[in-house]
């Protein structure tokens, strides 16, 4: 099955915050794209594995998960530092920038703190799982919840 892109697959209302987001992207020529919505419990394992286990292993993982295999590079970096990922209950969404139609991972740090602070503006947290107020997180910049102290909640 691999990764789970729909927004209907979110938790209610951060599905509803996320399409507004989204819509008031497109009406805006803000280029952002959907990396990832609910994730199943073989995808977690696939990418907790990552930059843990070797290689072989990884991409077994990997591909009972529904992923392409990965590259020793890519493996000698961990991409989760959980097994209980928000993703698993639908509570979490990536959303990247986009360049040429295609996921723009390296955008500036201005490009991210545009969309972090935009997504914010409608209710999606983009310093959640404890990062706090942190622009540019790096590693995680596509990561958003559901803003808690939201007008409206």
């Amino acid at each position: 099955m691999g990764i789970i892109k729909s927004v209907d697959r979110l938790q209610p209302e951060l599905a509803r915050r996320t399409r507004i987001f989204l819509e008031y992207c497109r009406e805006h020529a803000i280029d952002v794209c959907i990396i990832e919505t609910l994730r199943r419990l073989e995808v977690q394992e696939a990418y907790y594995a990552q930059g843990r286990k070797p290689l072989e292993t990884v991409n077994e993982l990997r591909k009972k998960a529904g992923l392409w295999a990965i590259t020793e590079s890519e493996n000698s970096r961990t991409v989760t530092n959980t097994m209980k990922s928000r993703h698993m209950e639908g509570n979490a969404v990536d959303i990247c920038p986009m360049k040429n139609g295609k996921p723009w991972w390296n955008a500036p740090d201005e490009v991210w703190e545009e969309i972090g602070i935009l997504a914010e503006t409608f209710g999606l947290d983009w310093c959640a799982g404890g990062y706090g107020q942190t622009w540019g997180k790096g590693w995680d910049n596509p990561h958003f919840e559901l803003m808690a102290n939201f007008p409206g909640n």
